[in-house]
C-alpha cells in the first residue's frame, strides 16, 4: 500500500508523549512521522525545548481534533529563579537585569500570587510564537526588535507556591489555553520587585490525561524498532471522556460518513457529540440540530470512521 493510500485508510490515534527538555514540539512530531511512516502529525500544544511533560501528538485524520483539545485545562509545575530577569524569561536566555531579592516571607509570596489568579490580561514574552503584522514575535525578537505585544485574556484557575527555597519559587498551576508560564513568572518577579525566570518547567496534564499517562520518545522508538508502535498509541475519544460517545454502526454510520444527519437522543448540556464506531475509532464529530435536540448532523467527517 502507497503512503498515500495508507495514510488516507488509518482511522486516526493519539501518542501521548512525556517530553524530555531539550527537543522541540516539532522534534518529537517529526520522530512519530518518521516512526509511524504517516505524514499527517501534529502536536496538541508546543512545549518549549526547556520544558517537560505531556505533549498529546495526533495522527492521522485525528489530527482534525486538535481544534477542540483547546478548551481544556493544562496544568504545570514550573520553578523560578528570583532576582534575574531574562529577555526569553526563562533560563535559555541572556540575563538583562538583577536585584536583590528581598527577604519575603510566605504569605508576602501567596498575596503577589493572588493578582494572577482568575482572568487577567496578560502579554506573551517577547519571545513567543505570537504575531505582530504576520510575523512571529520570537523572529523580531532574534534580529533585536521589541515588538509591542497586544495583552490577552487568560485564565489562571488555580496558582499556587508549592515550595519556597528563596530565590527559588516552585508553582502549580492549571491555566487555560494560551497562558505563558514563563509570562507569570515574569510578572511575578516583577510585582516582587526583584524579576524572576523560569529554570524548570514541565506539564503535568491536559485535561483527564496526566504526564504519568504519556510514553517518553525512547519507549516510543523501541516500539517502532519492534513493529509495535500502535500498542502504545490510544483513540482520540479518550481525549475528551466528557464528551457525549454515540457507538454507531449500520445505516446511522453509513449516514455519518455520507455527512448525513441522524436521529439520536439528546444529552443534556451537550451541542456536540463524538460518533464511534465498533472499533471504538472516531467517525465524525456531531453538533447537535438547532431545531430538533434529538437530530444530530455531523460537523466533520474522519474518512476512515
Amino acid at each position: 500500500m502507497t503512503r498515500r493510500r495508507k495514510e488516507r485508510h488509518h482511522p486516526g490515534a493519539v501518542f501521548l508523549v512525556d517530553k524530555p527538555k531539550g527537543p522541540t514540539s516539532h522534534d518529537i512530531v517529526r520522530d512519530i512521522r518518521r516512526w509511524t511512516g504517516l505524514r499527517r502529525v501534529g502536536h496538541g500544544g508546543t512545549l518549549d525545548p526547556l520544558a517537560s511533560g505531556l505533549l498529546p501528538v495526533f495522527v492521522g485524520v485525528a489530527t482534525r481534533l486538535n481544534e477542540y483539545l483547546t478548551p481544556y485545562r493544562k496544568s504545570y509545575e514550573a520553578t523560578l529563579l528570583l532576582g534575574q530577569s531574562t529577555d526569553t524569561d526563562d533560563s535559555e536566555g541572556e540575563v538583562i537585569a538583577s536585584s536583590p531579592v528581598p527577604s519575603l516571607s510566605d504569605e508576602q509570596i501567596d498575596a503577589a500570587l493572588e493578582q494572577f489568579r482568575g482572568e487577567i490580561e496578560q502579554v506573551p514574552p517577547q519571545y513567543s510564537a505570537v504575531k505582530r503584522d504576520g510575523v512571529a514575535a520570537y523572529r523580531s525578537a532574534r534580529a533585536g526588535e521589541h515588538v509591542e505585544i497586544e495583552p490577552r485574556a487568560v485564565t489562571v484557575h488555580h496558582l499556587t507556591a508549592t515550595s519556597i527555597e528563596l530565590p527559588y519559587v516552585t508553582l502549580a498551576m492549571s491555566v487555560s489555553t494560551g497562558t505563558y508560564v514563563r509570562a507569570i513568572a515574569r510578572d511575578l518577579g516583577e510585582a516582587l520587585g526583584c524579576g524572576a525566570h523560569v529554570t524548570e518547567m514541565r506539564r503535568t496534564g491536559i485535561g483527564a490525561k496526566l504526564a504519568e499517562d504519556g510514553h517518553t520518545p525512547e519507549a516510543l522508538e523501541a516500539a517502532a524498532d519492534a513493529d509495535n508502535i500502535w500498542s502504545l498509541a490510544i483513540s482520540p475519544a479518550e481525549l475528551f471522556p466528557d464528551w457525549p460517545h454515540f457507538h454507531l454502526h449500520g445505516e446511522q454510520l453509513r449516514r455519518i460518513k455520507r455527512g448525513q444527519k441522524i436521529r439520536h437522543a439528546p444529552v443534556d448540556g451537550w451541542d456536540k457529540a463524538l460518533a464511534l464506531n465498533s472499533e471504538n475509532h472516531v467517525a465524525a464529530v456531531l453538533r447537535r440540530d438547532e431545531l430538533s435536540a434529538a437530530t444530530w448532523q455531523p460537523e466533520k467527517v474522519l474518512a476512515a470512521g
